[in-house]
């Protein structure tokens, strides 16, 4: 008992030192908090509607024989091969020939040329002597006549050899080109090529109700693709329904693309943001920055190593950026991370 009650002076002596050395440690606590800082700049600020839809080709055909004949197909003159899916064909490129000797020798094509020179001579000439007598008008009229149904008919057979080549009718890629085997005989109507031109592309797509008062006929469009991620093409809003649908509470709009590159190929999925609202040189700060408190919209700067809200007044805004009507000058430094620990005359350390 006597040993327990001599214990108790040096315990307590003990735990006072204790504390005091925990005091001592709290003091030295470095209470900053970590923040990363952005300068206010001016910049330009779209603000963008965001629909999404199928691109499709602007022109697209499909070729097809129109008489009965063996299948030749041509060679692409770029590359010194037969024609193949993916090339680009020119504007009345031959793809296919199709070979048909008795159709070729019923057309009488060099029959139909001398009867054109034949019969323009026969109407010069009833024209000479008309002046001598020895013509009449009707003799003229009559050549006239015969020399003008030799031109038809000879067109005729320029249109009718014409059917024995299947032409690219413009400039665009064979994205179709089914398989036949060298020679083998076609009935009339098959399928040859499918031809389609995809340099301009149109959007079909739909917008909320609530947009209908944003969006004009001639707006720009950036249109993206996720496989093509790192280009943005560009595109304008051409066609707008006033139409809305009861079900869906959405209009149609039409959006042409411009793809010279034909990077965007059609049947991708696109990605459209039409420009409602463009201003170059405002004031701006990243999105992220400004936070909704107590009713307002506020940011942090930081003057001296301490935070201080400002409540500020927004506008438009983009994907990043916000623009700030009011509440902050160019020279403020915002914090863009770091703001949720933070309040008026917090102290913070600026990370680099």
């Amino acid at each position: 008992m006597r040993q327990t009650y001599l214990m108790l002076p040096v315990l307590f002596t003990g735990m006072f030192i204790f504390a005091c050395s925990g005091n001592r440690s709290n003091s030295n606590v470095d209470t900053t908090t970590p923040v990363w800082i952005e300068d206010a700049t001016r910049r330009v600020i779209e603000e963008c509607i965001t629909a999404t839809g199928t691109a499709k080709a602007t022109k697209t055909v499909e070729l097809k024989s129109e008489i009965v004949g063996q299948y030749v197909l041509q060679t692409n003159p770029k590359t010194g091969r037969p024609y193949q899916l993916g090339d680009i064909v020119e504007q009345g490129a031959v793809v296919v020939k199709i070979s048909n000797r008795e159709y070729e020798n019923g057309i009488q094509l060099e029959s139909k040329k001398l009867q054109v020179q034949i019969t323009e001579k026969e109407w010069e000439g009833h024209k000479s002597l008309l002046v001598k007598g020895g013509s009449t008008q009707k003799d003229i009229n009559n050549a006239e006549s015969a020399y003008i149904n030799a031109k038809l008919a000879l067109e005729t057979a320029y249109i009718s050899l014409g059917k024995m080549r299947v032409n690219a009718p413009y400039k665009g890629v064979l994205v179709n080109l089914p398989y036949y085997t060298p020679n083998v005989e076609l009935a009339s109507g098959s399928v040859i090529a499918g031809v389609m031109d995809y340099s301009k592309m149109y959007l079909e797509t739909q917008f909320p109700e609530n947009a209908i008062d944003k969006l004009t006929v001639g707006q720009n469009v950036y249109i993206t693709n996720y496989n093509i991620k790192s280009d943005t093409l560009k595109g304008k809003l051409t066609q707008l329904s006033p139409a809305i649908n009861e079900s869906t509470r959405t209009f149609t709009g039409f959006i042409t693309i411009e793809n010279p590159e034909l990077k965007l190929r059609p049947g991708m999925f696109a990605k459209a943001d039409i420009v409602t609202t463009h201003k170059e040189n405002i004031l701006a700060v990243k999105k992220d920055a400004v936070v909704n408190r107590r009713g307002s919209k506020m940011l942090y700067t930081i003057e001296r190593s301490t935070a201080s809200e400002k409540v500020v007044k927004t506008g438009i805004s983009d994907a990043q950026y916000i623009e700030i009507i009011s509440g902050i000058t160019e020279s403020d430094k915002i914090v863009t991370k770091g703001y949720e620990w933070l309040r008026e005359g917090s102290r913070v350390k600026v990370m680099r």
